[in-house]
């Protein structure tokens, strides 16, 4: 049956469009009185949280995104890493900060790292402290497709002038040995004032199998 489109911004003002096809029953669509844009399916900018890079990985040495840092336009940076799995048992996703822009280099020094590690099915748990060369985001990684592991990171760069560079991550998952289901949050920081441009991403032992890795700017 033919039916209708209502919309309304709520408070009295409202458009009808007619349509000549089957709609089933009169639908209306309440539009909130302000100014805004209505994203689409396909939109990178999704009020706010601008998708700015993306890659995944097949028997990679590891991936690389340079040159997306603006502090001027993004407060900060979302990375999502989906599925990841590592060619080897007993291995850890690894990441330290670029520097340079588009040829961009790794941004080395005393990285700091502080967290909580915790297994679900046994009553074990512990702080992490220390400093190394590099940020491992945890969580042992297995070859089979049920040890694909999933991380949530927030990244926080320097502009060269203004604090330093800290990345927080949060993650859970089971373990290569099938033994614990473990939930890590970890909080990493560079004593180094150096402007960040980019990130890298590499297994502390062999490649990365295969996962996906999304970078998206928290816009101002």
């Amino acid at each position: 049956m033919p039916g209708q489109i209502k919309i309304d911004d709520g408070a009295g003002n409202y458009t009808i469009l007619t349509n000549a096809g089957s709609l089933g029953s009169d639908k209306t669509i309440t539009l909130p009185n302000e100014t805004a844009t209505l994203a689409t399916t396909n939109a990178s900018n999704l009020g706010g949280l601008v998708k700015l890079a993306s890659a995944t990985a097949s028997s990679s040495s590891e991936l690389v995104f340079d040159n997306f840092v603006d502090t001027s336009t993004y407060v900060s940076y979302k990375i999502f890493i989906q599925y990841l799995k590592g060619s080897a048992n007993n291995t850890a996703i690894n990441c330290i900060f670029r520097q340079g822009g588009a040829s961009g280099s790794d941004l080395t020094g005393n990285y700091l790292n502080a967290g909580y590690e915790s297994f679900m099915d046994v009553v074990t748990n512990g702080f992490l402290t220390g400093t190394s060369t590099t940020m491992s985001l945890g969580i042992s990684t297995g070859v089979a497709a049920k040890y694909a592991k999933q991380y949530e990171l927030q990244m926080f760069p320097a502009d060269g002038t203004n604090s330093t560079s800290n990345l927080y991550s949060t993650n859970a998952g089971q373990r290569y040995n099938n033994d614990y289901s473990l939930a890590r949050p970890q909080y990493f920081v560079i004593e180094d004032q150096t402007a960040v441009t980019g990130i890298r991403f590499y297994m502390s032992s062999g490649n990365i199998a295969s996962g996906t890795i999304i970078i998206y700017g928290v816009k101002k």
